[in-house]
Order: C-alpha cells, then structure tokens, then sequence
C-alpha cells in the first residue's frame, strides 16, 4: 500500500492513524515533490500531471504495483496517476477526495454544523480570499472540518511545503480540475470512503466519485468523521480499508 498525504502536509501528518495497515500489507509512505522530505522541485512540478508521474517513476524504481491510497489532495492524484498509468495501480484507495469542487455543497454542510457565520466565512473567502478573509475561515470554518481537532504534537515532525507550493495549491483549489469525465477508464477496484460530515469532499461528492468509476468503486460513508476519517474515526478506516485490502489479495 503506497499512502498518498494531503495538501500542505507530509507523510508524517497521516501516521501514527493509518500504521496499523501493516498488519495486512507492507505499508510505504511518500512525501510528494515539494513536500516534506522530497525534492523541493519547481513550479512545473507542483501539479496533478507530474505528481502522478513522479508516483510511477517510483513504483517503477521500487517493482511494486500497489494499492494507492491517497487522502485529500493525494487522492487526486492517486486519480490521475490510475488513468495516466493504468499498469502501475492494483487498486485505489481514495480518502476524503472529490473528483470536481462543489462550492454549494460545502456551504451546505458548514452551515449545517456552524451555522450562517461559518457558511458565509467560507462563501467570502472563496470569492475574495483575503488575509482578513483567511482568518475568519480558519476560525469559524477550519474547526468545523474535523471531529478530533488537531494537536501540536501532530505537526510537530512534519516539514513544511517548500515556498511557492500552497500558493500554487491556493490557486489550484480556486479553478480546480473536473476529474469526473476521466474517471470511467479506472479499471480497478476502487474504495471511496469518506466522513459523514466532511465539508471539503462530502458523502455526495464521493457518490460522485462510485458513480464516474463504475462497477469497480465501493463507496463507504464513516459516521462520526470529517475531513481526515483516518483520525477521527481510526477504527472504522482500518476495519474498513483492511477489509478491502484482503479482499485484493
């Protein structure tokens, strides 16, 4: 299993939640360019393209066909990486992603759990994102985004993106890619999982995401998660993600 972190994290955001997949896999963690302990690279890099390129260079390098399992960010990649080099996924693990951004249906769900204020905030800073703006979302929406709110010690090995990333991520995220009509080429087995209250990749975005895959996709909604099931709900991801790992081998 090659496990894909998210934006402006590395890999060591996602552990010590998603280890104990070792249990019925070798597990291999990858900071991608411009991330944590990799190659800082250049501007070229920093996109869905050369991230999945840069992951099958790796599974070359390496000999492995593994399962991807990207979270976030990362599962987009694990995306384009399963439709631009087929031969290189045994199947995809997507956790917390969307295939296209649906704005309403994040104002939706913040407003359901923060009301108008935390629905505005978000709506205000995606329209003109300001420092001012950026600070309303990180207070009144950022909490929202999680059941277990985060701790220190979870960012405290983590390196930071190199300078230049988020902005370009900040600029990706502001005119994302539609991945959907992409997506019916993915030939192999697919779990889409996400949090039953995620704001940022709701449980109709991955609906969305079963529906463009295909037969091959299994959609799986965790209760009681946000965006990041793998921490906030670490029981039901591994029983779940395990399960689906078995079931490839």
């Amino acid at each position: 299993v090659l496990f894909v972190h998210g934006s402006d994290v590395d890999h060591t955001f996602c552990r010590p939640w998603v280890d104990p997949l070792c249990d019925v896999a070798r597990l291999l963690f990858v900071d991608l360019v411009g991330h944590g302990r990799s190659d800082p690279g250049a501007i070229d890099d920093w996109n869905l393209n050369a991230w999945a390129d840069s992951l099958a260079d790796l599974c070359g390098t390496l000999r492995v066909r593994p399962v991807v399992a990207g979270f976030s960010l990362g599962g987009r990649v694990a995306m384009r990486l399963a439709v631009r080099h087929p031969e290189t996924v045994a199947a995809l693990a997507l956790v917390n992603a969307s295939g296209v951004a649906r704005p309403d249906r994040t104002s939706a769900m913040f407003r359901k759990h923060g009301g108008d204020a935390a629905a505005l905030a978000y709506e205000r800073d995606l329209a003109n994102p300001t420092t001012e703006s950026m600070n309303e979302w990180f207070r009144l929406c950022q909490p929202l985004t999680v059941k277990r709110p985060y701790t220190a010690d979870e960012f405290a090995d983590m390196v930071p993106p190199v300078p230049g990333v988020t902005e370009q991520l900040v600029k990706q995220r502001n005119r994302p890619e539609n991945l959907l009509p992409e997506l019916s080429v993915i030939g192999c087995p697919t779990l889409v999982m996400t949090g039953d209250s995620d704001p940022l990749s709701t449980p109709d975005d991955a609906t969305d995401l079963v529906t463009a895959i295909g037969p091959n996709a299994t959609l799986c909604v965790i209760e009681n998660s946000g965006h990041g099931v793998f921490r906030d709900n670490p029981e039901a991801f591994l029983e779940t993600t395990q399960a689906f790992i078995r079931g490839i081998g």
